[in-house]
């Protein structure tokens, strides 16, 4: 009996994930960026999450695209399946979100799998995104995934902080530098080359190299043809909250 009992929640589960699988699928064909399971956000929600992804990728030249879980989906599969989806864009972010299990997963394509580290993706989850699905704010979630993607998409991103703080140094190290400078140097006379020499003595001796033969060397440098080996086209990564 148990081992029929097993077999049937074996089933049951391999069930369930299936169909999350073939529902998320079929999101991805859609032209739709915000998929979401019953009972996870309400429909008026996701329209205007995908209002919201929908100018984001205009703006920032990214594909983005969410979906909200609220079923018993392994964090294994999420990954997954934000994974799959996002490998159909060139340059995308895809964030999956599971409230049931209080797990998320952003993954990253293209430029933005280029310009963002391991390390700036739990930034953007710690900063931006989990303050906001704590709460179930799908929307708000939304727009803070969007935000953080965007401010760790510049390369040369400075805060205003640390630029300020350059400029007060830089001017008070030429303040330093011209003080410093200057009372060395204000009391000095300026050099006369004439007080050391006599009228006639200076002669000037010209001498010339001339090469006679020339003789090159060429060297061979052998370089590795070997090419990097193949594995998963996606980055990002993953967080409870």
């Amino acid at each position: 009996m148990r081992k029929w009992f097993r077999k049937l929640t074996a089933v049951i589960c391999a069930g369930a994930l299936a169909c999350t699988a073939f529902a998320f699928s079929v999101f991805a064909d859609d032209d739709e960026r915000c998929y979401y399971q019953d009972g996870a956000i309400s429909e008026s929600e996701a329209l205007d999450c995908d209002s919201e992804l929908s100018k984001a990728s205009s703006k920032q030249g990214i594909d983005f695209a969410a979906a909200f879980l609220n079923d018993s989906t392994p964090d294994a599969e999420v990954k997954s399946l934000a994974q799959e989806y996002c490998n159909k864009f060139a340059n995308g972010a895809v964030l999956v979100v599971n409230y049931n299990t209080r797990y998320a997963y952003i993954a990253l394509t293209g430029k933005a799998k280029s310009n963002i580290t391991d390390s700036e993706t739990d930034k953007i989850f710690k900063k931006y995104v989990n303050p906001k699905i704590k709460n179930n704010k799908s929307l708000d979630a939304v727009k803070a995934f969007t935000k953080g993607v965007d401010r760790y998409m510049s390369t040369f991103y400075i805060s205003g902080t640390v630029i300020l703080i350059g400029v007060i140094c830089f001017i008070v190290f030429f303040a330093i530098m011209y003080i410093a400078v200057s009372s060395k140097y204000k009391f000095h006379e300026k050099p006369n080359t004439g007080a050391y020499l006599e009228g006639g003595d200076l002669n000037y001796d010209v001498m010339m190299d001339t090469f006679v033969s020339e003789h090159t060397t060429r060297t061979a440098i052998n370089t590795s043809s070997g090419s990097d080996s193949g594995g998963s086209h996606s980055g990002g990564g993953g967080s409870h909250f």
